[in-house]
């Protein structure tokens, strides 16, 4: 066994045998060591809840100290092993596609040339030789770019090639590239550029809090040049926004600061006449078009040495120009990647490429978007590669249904991202989610019924069922917030509630704990008593301490040259996981405040109304417990999403295993992942998606597992 599978087991074995032997000291002192069903009932509880706890913990990755360079390695590696994983999913190579990248032509989108670079102002390459194109942005003084193009042209592409060559040429010293979508950066509430690089570090990768120190890890990196902001996707931001952006970052880019931006051009170029100057010191480049040889070049390389006859005709009549739809669509890499996934990766006949959309550019676009899911799906069930098969009963046209439908709801939102918790308000017209109002009367049962099922135990059904419902409907008209994104950290969190809420801890014990203490003491005795008031006091500590929501930061600095090092990255199954497992953490801290109450009710059993028997006192217990465990934020924002989901299933605007969906659609390549969130894996395919739910277009569909 490993050294970490000893710790683990070790762990496991404390945690359940510490309550247990707890358990058995008290119950020794207090009942002579003579067991009653009660006292059993309780062991077990606090024993299962200590293996819960601890297999937790367990599963959380403890942050080791580092020097700075081994910091950045650790975060290096995290983002390039993203990214590759990314790019296997895209198809972004073998082969690339050959973009040719040329310094642009509109020198009114550059800053002064000699603050770009020292000697001749040049910029070429091919995204098929990025070593040629990382060599040359490492030339630029301050190593600024901004990649500009039309839609579809590879901008996007281009800067996770140049984030993957850089990390793995690296020089300690460099900073590490990190890709970020443009469109999250609030500019109200990030000023600087650096502050909110520091916010995605924590978020995105988890970056390690340091509620001890002045500055945490992600503070440190991103206000000292060691990340390379690569910014993506400029145009995606309203009008006034994307000037805002520009001028934050002219007033807080420092000059070591290194960054990469991508942006439609013209959008781009609106965005400089707005903010009235250019980003300082960058270099701005421009895609060419691929002209018809290089693609002739570029589909021959997919295709076998000996390509069948109408490939063969549809190579000549590219060169030739006899094919002018398919010269057009194939001038940028979308284009030839969707007719290299539709047709060549398929095998399908290309003849309609040639004859039936000779001459009509939209419908050869509209025709190859329409047919890459079905493409995609066959690729996938062939390949043989993949951990678990996508189900039968997700065809094409509900796929397809399903996508025009989170298109749509981004559309709305004014912004390509979703993410699962933000997916909690029902569609109108036709078959759609039932109103709002019936998600939160099912949040209200699921919530109201446990602390009911508690009273009934207890002989107070009615006053369980008015006190459920009630803080339940409390909660369920709660503003829904983002869900708990930081790791469990439970150790953590007892020592910073320990240290931060001492204040608070003092007056509710005098008010609550000790009075609850004398009244034990006067019923049964100084030594249930003093048991009383610790089993109290801790109660309500580590409620304090699942409840806590961001630590505070002390005063003092942080070693810049000791720093915890980075754990793993955020994607969107991630943050779903994390919310389920604090969902089983309030729950069982739930159990272990309702035993210890029921162990508390025995001592004070002539206050309580009900049957003076073992189901009498652990149900009092559960009925505090359980609605300590069930009021926490992060699990309401999980429930309802989870509620959610299963309405939007029963309309068909998602499947019922809408998680498993989302994380199929990623491994498929049509949703990409950026950080928390998804997109669609092209703005191009996200505007076809919406346009055919424009048309009403969208296919029935029921409810599919």
């Amino acid at each position: 066994m490993t050294g970490t599978g000893l710790r683990s087991a070790a762990l496991s074995s404390a945690g359940i045998l510490l309550p247990v032997a707890l358990s058995v000291a008290v119950n020794q002192v207090l009942n002579a060591g003579v067991w009653s069903r009660p006292w059993i009932v309780v062991t077990v509880v606090l024993a299962f809840a200590g293996w819960y706890v601890t297999r937790l913990i367990t599963r959380v990755s403890t942050s080791a100290a580092g020097d700075l360079t081994q910091v950045k390695g650790r975060l290096a590696g995290l983002v390039v092993d993203f990214w590759n994983t990314e790019i296997a999913k895209r198809s972004l190579g073998d082969p690339p596609i050959p973009i040719p990248w040329h310094l642009t032509q509109r020198t009114k989108l550059m800053d002064h040339p000699h603050l770009i670079t020292e000697g001749e102002l040049s910029f070429t390459g091919r995204s098929d030789d990025i070593a040629e194109l990382a060599t040359r942005f490492r030339r630029l003084p301050r190593r600024r770019l901004v990649i500009t193009g039309g839609a579809g042209t590879g901008k996007t592409t281009l800067a996770v090639q140049l984030l993957v060559q850089l990390i793995d040429t690296r020089e300690p010293a460099e900073p590490v590239p990190m890709l970020v979508p443009v469109a999250d950066w609030d500019t109200e509430l990030y000023p600087r550029l650096h502050d909110w690089i520091a916010e995605r570090l924590r978020n995105d990768y988890l970056a390690p809090k340091m509620p001890e120190q002045g500055r945490d890890a992600a503070e440190i990196l991103a206000s000292g040049g060691h990340i390379l902001a690569i910014l993506d996707g400029l145009d995606e931001l309203p009008e006034l926004a994307r000037a805002k952006v520009i001028t934050q970052l002219g007033r807080t880019l420092a000059p070591r600061d290194q960054v990469i931006i991508t942006s439609r051009t013209g959008e781009y170029s609106d965005a400089l006449v707005n903010a009235r100057r250019a980003v300082r010191a960058a270099a701005v480049i421009a895609p060419k078009a691929l002209i018809p040889d290089v693609v002739g070049d570029y589909l021959a390389t997919c295709l076998p040495p000996h390509p069948p006859q109408p490939w063969s005709t549809l190579l000549r009549a590219l060169r030739t120009g006899a094919t002018p739809a398919l010269a057009a669509v194939s001038s940028t890499a979308l284009g030839l990647w969707l007719i290299r996934t539709v047709y060549i990766d398929q095998d399908r006949d290309p003849t309609p490429l040639f004859t039936v959309y000779r001459d009509d550019v939209p419908a050869l676009r509209a025709h190859l978007m329409d047919n890459l899911i079905e493409a995609l799906l066959i690729a996938h069930r062939l390949s043989g590669t993949t951990r678990r098969k996508i189900p039968r009963t997700w065809d094409a046209g509900r796929i397809r249904r399903w996508l025009v439908q989170l298109a749509t709801y981004a559309a709305e939102r004014g912004t390509p991202d979703f993410a699962w918790w933000q997916i909690n308000q029902p569609r109108q017209g036709g078959l759609r989610v039932p109103p709002q109002w019936v998600v939160s009367l099912a949040v209200v049962l699921v919530y109201a019924l446990p602390v009911a099922a508690a009273a009934a135990l207890a002989g107070s059904p009615i006053l369980g069922l008015v006190a459920g419902f009630g803080f339940a409907f409390g909660k369920s008209i709660d503003t829904p917030e983002p869900p708990e994104l930081r790791r469990l950290q439970i150790w953590r969190r007892l020592a910073t509630t320990l240290r931060e809420n001492s204040g608070r801890i003092a007056p509710v014990f005098l008010t609550m704990c000790l009075p609850l203490a004398v009244g034990v003491t006067a019923i049964q005795g100084v030594g249930a008593g003093i048991f009383s008031a610790v089993a109290s006091t801790l109660t309500l500590w580590v409620g304090l301490a699942l409840q806590e929501k961001s630590p505070s930061k002390d005063s003092g600095q942080a070693p810049e040259d000791r720093l915890p090092q980075f754990t793993n990255a955020l994607t969107p199954l991630s943050t779903w996981k994390i919310n389920r497992s604090l969902v089983g953490l309030q729950l069982m801290g739930a159990l272990v405040f309702g035993a210890v109450l029921a162990i508390s009710s025995d001592w004070v059993i002539s206050y309580f109304p009900g049957p003076r028997d073992i189901w009498s006192d652990i149900g009092l217990g559960l009925i505090v417990g359980c609605s300590a465990g069930l009021i926490q934020q992060s699990q309401h924002v999980w429930l309802t999403s989870r509620i959610t989901f299963i309405f939007l299933a029963v309309s068909g605007d998602l499947p019922v295993r809408t998680m498993r969906f989302f994380d199929e659609m990623h491994q498929l390549g049509l949703l990409r992942a950026v950080g928390p969130f998804y997109q669609l894996r092209h703005a191009e395919l996200h505007d076809h998606f919406t346009a055919v739910a424009d048309r009403n277009q969208l296919p029935s569909s029921g409810v599919a597992l």
